[in-house]
């Protein structure tokens, strides 16, 4: 079967980010997160789907194959060569979704379970967002904010890397200005994540938290830092200048839902 022109056109037009986010679509690639966004806990529904031979021939493709049809998503089957020259990966699994962008409203939900936020400062490597936002869904985060200068969160390469984990976090864009006034009006404790911080292991963790990571190169913008309650730190060893984002981000929501108030913060 060969891929509509109508659908040639789509995908071309999502491979540009503001394209991509004037279309209100993403991709999403491979069996676990195809089968993580089809089964989402958040308000989103897939568009079209494109599958190769490759699927059957993955863990989960032939029980994902059933899921689209059970689901009655519009399947076109393609080629091998033909998904692979619409995919990002070096070798499709034989899947490709088109996803509607879940909504994103600001701001994040009051009635979150614990009042633990995730806040991106200017990241711009869509692998490190789309670990951290995996990182997040795992030690319980109840959303993640996407401060304006951090890269598309759903772009396909951090789609990819959060492993269908932003099909169950609600994720959220905005300016820094919203994101203060709303933090503020909560009385959340925002920390941030600095190298010359507190070591994580030293502090007793308040129950509701935001934790801000900022940017690789230049760590979080001085009016959060001005902001902030509380600077946190991973304390490494002497031959290592430094960890990557994504890594340190990892550790420091570990640390902080291991215990119940930071005196002071709460």
């Amino acid at each position: 079967m060969s891929l509509s022109k109508e659908k040639q056109k789509l995908l071309g037009r999502l491979r540009h980010p503001r394209l991509r986010g004037r279309e209100g679509l993403f991709v999403v690639e491979g069996v676990r997160g195809s089968r993580e966004f089809l089964n989402a806990t958040l308000p989103t529904k897939p568009r079209f789907a494109l599958t190769s031979p490759r699927l059957a021939e993955v863990d989960g493709g032939s029980e994902l194959k059933e899921i689209l049809v059970a689901k009655g998503v519009d399947t076109t089957d393609l080629s091998d060569g033909d998904i692979q020259a619409w995919s990002g990966t070096e070798r499709s699994q034989g899947i490709l979704l088109v996803m509607e962008e879940p909504g994103s409203d600001w701001p994040p939900p009051s009635a979150a379970p614990h009042g633990r936020f995730l806040i991106l400062d200017g990241i711009q490597d869509p692998g490190n967002v789309g670990t951290l936002i995996r990182a997040a869904l795992a030690f319980g985060a109840d959303g993640i904010v996407a401060l304006d200068g951090t890269v598309d969160p759903w772009n396909p390469k951090a789609v990819r890397a959060s492993a269908g984990a932003a099909a169950h976090l609600p994720l959220a864009r905005a300016p820094w200005g919203q994101a203060r006034e709303w933090i503020t009006h909560q009385e959340i404790p925002l920390l941030v994540a600095e190298s010359r911080g507190t070591d994580v292991r030293e502090i007793t963790p308040p129950t509701r938290w935001a934790l801000v990571l900022g940017n690789e190169g230049a760590g979080v913008r001085p009016e959060v830092r001005e902001r902030a309650d509380a600077a946190l730190s991973v304390s490494i060893s002497s031959k290592v200048e430094s960890l990557n984002v994504a890594t340190a981000g990892a550790i420091l929501l570990f640390a902080l839902t291991a215990g119940p108030e930071l005196p002071g913060l709460s």
